[in-house]
């Protein structure tokens, strides 16, 4: 026997749990002594507000699932690909100077499209790479020698294959020489 308050969506809650229950099978819905609505696959004996229903059940739902349909597979990526990448160093901007100091400064790149899971970036200065290829799209650099520095941003795949380089930008560093 299943006890439900009334509070719970009666209806909804009988029928999900009667929805198992064989096709002719009898449901009755009635009040027991507490006050609270009981259905059943049987009738009681008695019933609190002596009224006794037969609850009619809509016909199961026997459609068919859906088709199992695959996950798309990407295709891998090569010479004949149609994407056009773009990697732009936003910050620091072309000819920028940077002040007197330990020679730190930022670089900020964007990606389009974005990063895909597979692929990184990877800064480099004067030709030499800065640290490992990552995942993200900014850099803080420390200690970068006085002069001028070429800047690049490569996007490469997990394979090390470059998919683009961005246009250099020039920086030049002032630090305190020691004469």
């Amino acid at each position: 026997m299943i006890k439900i308050a009334k509070g719970l969506g009666v209806a909804t809650i009988a029928i999900s749990a009667l929805n198992t229950l064989p096709l002719q099978a009898e449901i009755y819905k009635y009040t027991d002594k507490n006050g609270k609505s009981v259905f059943s696959d049987r009738p009681p004996a008695e019933s609190q507000s002596g009224i006794i229903q037969e609850v009619e059940l809509n016909p199961t739902n026997l459609s068919e699932p859906p088709p199992n349909i695959p996950k798309p597979i990407r295709e891998p990526r090569g010479p004949e690909a149609l994407v056009t990448y773009s990697t732009i160093i936003t910050s620091p901007s072309e000819g920028t100077t940077v002040p007197m100091g330990p020679g730190d400064f930022g670089v900020t790149a964007q990606f389009s499209p974005p990063l895909e899971v597979d692929e990184f970036a990877l800064l480099e200065i004067d030709g030499a790479a800065i640290g490992q290829p990552q995942k993200g799209n900014s850099w803080q650099l420390r200690n970068v020698y006085r002069g001028e520095h070429q800047v690049t941003i490569k996007r490469q795949n997990t394979e090390g294959e470059v998919l683009d380089v961005s246009a250099p930008v020039t920086v030049y560093v002032l630090r305190p020489s020691i004469r």
